[in-house]
């Protein structure tokens, strides 16, 4: 009996619990002030085959990624070396390579033995020169890296832009797919352009402005050998373009940049304004100082932003304009505060799926679930009588707390999603006729009906929790390989199990045992 007390409490516990969960999702307007303070607003949100919304795919760019990653690799190679203070003179990078030459072969020797024990490189040396190439495992290693940095910084993007919902994940073949539910179709192109942009953002003094890219070019002797030189097209002087020349290196990167936000000067325009980290503060002091009086180009993603003159030295704060639109100067900090990203990415594929798919989607599945469940009502009241009604009313309590728990942890619903639910109702039956036709079997013997449902109960907790168990092993597979509606399914199917349980062990035998004192239900040891 004492028992009995405590799957009472812990059933009206669930069932209070779960309609108070439910409630933001089926009534968010209408929350108080104070229901943030005492119980969670998550809500059962509509993923993108139910809502609408975009779906994009972003990938690599296999020779763009490949020079990126020996870029990166050769600048960590230049500060191994030097920080064991051996001297070189100079590092050079192709495509596939990366030739270090030095002046002696005794700092040549000492960087192959310091280079030759790193499992992801495979060197040779001659003469005064160490041949440097990336293993195929070494290069897919830091691939991996990258995407799972870039899905961080992309998630930080859309967080900031303010959408909700959202799913940003890594897939095979190297490709991140991003999914926004609800999108409308004014934000969709600034939602591209937000997701796509590398966002590389440098400060480089300017060397000079010509409206004659010729001379400038012939002048500095700029080719594409020449590295030294970078020359931009930045607006038009009296109808013609105009080019700044800056130094291809550059002393200070967007990396620098702990926040960002939109301002407005003194004619109401907008621009943006950020603030720079400690190490950031001192290479814009040194810039600022020592080109009072000057131009700085202030460059993203290969092109001139601004160019303002620096009137005095700045330390840790600047600002960038542009003639922006509030939305445009809103997405650059945006980016800018999000960070840029480590490897240049590009669209794959790009669609936009409309609302109407969604509903006929949701009404399919309404009428999937009000169709399987009025059958299986049916069918129990039909083949178990009275005790049919009992079941019927643990299904009941079982959608309540599924529901309850996919509001709670504010779970996306895809149509695949509801296919678990739908699933799980006739899981749910399966255990509470395997309960009954215990129950039965005691009754055979001629057990009185109190100790037939005891044991009956008692004896069907094993297979039950077997039988939902190996389920609940392979939803964790699908979860951990699946993807996309695959991962919806496993969750909602997870979630149905857990509660499933509760509802056959628990809450089914205190309905039963309630309705057996109250009515006698069972009149006779074969009634069931």
């Amino acid at each position: 009996m004492n028992r009995l007390r405590i799957f009472k409490f812990f059933s009206s516990l669930v069932l209070l619990l779960s309609l108070v969960f439910i409630y933001p999702t089926f009534q968010p307007s209408s929350l108080p002030s104070w229901w943030n303070f005492v119980f969670p607003s998550n809500q059962v949100s509509l993923g993108l085959d139910l809502r609408g919304g975009i779906f994009v795919a972003l990938g690599l760019d296999e020779e763009t990624s490949s020079k990126v990653i020996i870029e990166k690799e050769s600048k960590k190679i230049k500060t191994t070396i030097l920080e064991n203070k051996i001297l070189l003179r100079s590092i050079k990078s192709s495509v596939t390579e990366i030739n270090i030459i030095f002046y002696d072969s005794e700092s040549l020797d000492k960087a192959y033995e310091l280079l030759r024990g790193d499992l992801n490189y495979s060197i040779s040396k001659s003469a005064l020169s160490i041949k440097v190439l990336l293993t195929p495992e070494s290069i897919a290693n830091i691939k991996k890296k990258l995407l799972v940095q870039v899905k961080e910084i992309l998630s930080n993007r859309i967080d900031q832009f303010g959408v909700i919902e959202s799913s940003v994940q890594l897939s095979a073949n190297e490709r991140i797919v991003v999914q926004i539910p609800g999108v409308s179709q004014t934000d969709r192109d600034r939602i591209l352009n937000i997701i796509s942009k590398t966002a590389m953002l440098e400060f480089k003094p300017l060397i000079e402005e010509s409206t004659d890219k010729t001379a400038i070019t012939s002048k500095y002797k700029i080719s594409s050998e020449n590295g030294i030189y970078s020359l931009y097209r930045y607006g038009r002087v009296d109808s013609l373009d105009n080019f700044l020349l800056t130094l291809k290196s550059s002393q200070l990167k967007g990396e620098s940049i702990e926040d960002a936000s939109v301002e407005y000067d003194e004619f109401n325009r907008p621009y943006v304004a950020f603030s720079l980290d400690t190490e950031g503060s001192k290479s814009f002091s040194k810039i600022t100082k020592e080109n009072i009086g000057n131009r700085v180009a202030i460059i993203l993603d290969g092109k001139v932003k601004s160019a303002p003159v620096v009137q005095n030295q700045i330390f840790s704060r600047g600002s960038i304009s542009g003639n922006f639109s509030f939305e445009e100067a809103n997405d650059l900090a945006i980016i800018l505060k999000s960070g840029s990203l480590p490897i240049p990415v590009s669209i794959l594929q790009e669609k936009t799926i409309g609302p109407s798919l969604g509903l006929d989607s949701i009404n399919n599945g309404k009428n999937s679930m009000i169709l399987a469940s009025i059958l299986i009502f049916i069918f129990m009241f039909i083949y178990y009588k009275r005790l049919g009604l009992v079941c019927d009313l643990a299904l009941i309590f079982n959608l309540i707390v599924i529901f309850g728990l996919l509001s709670l942890f504010g779970v996306t619903l895809t149509f695949p999603g509801i296919a678990g639910l739908v699933l799980t109702l006739g899981m749910a039956v399966d255990g509470n006729i395997i309960i009954y036709e215990r129950i039965k079997e005691e009754l055979l013997k001629g057990k009185e009906s109190l100790v037939s449902v005891e044991v009956g109960f008692d004896r069907s907790v094993s297979t039950i929790l077997d039988a939902n168990f190996t389920t609940l092993i392979t939803a964790f597979c699908m979860f951990l390989l699946g993807d996309g509606p695959i991962k919806g399914f496993a969750v909602t199917l997870s979630i149905g199990i857990f509660s499933t349980i509760f509802s056959n062990i628990i809450f089914t035998r205190v309905l039963t045992k309630y309705l057996i004192n109250s009515s006698s239900l069972l009149r006779g040891k074969n009634e069931v």
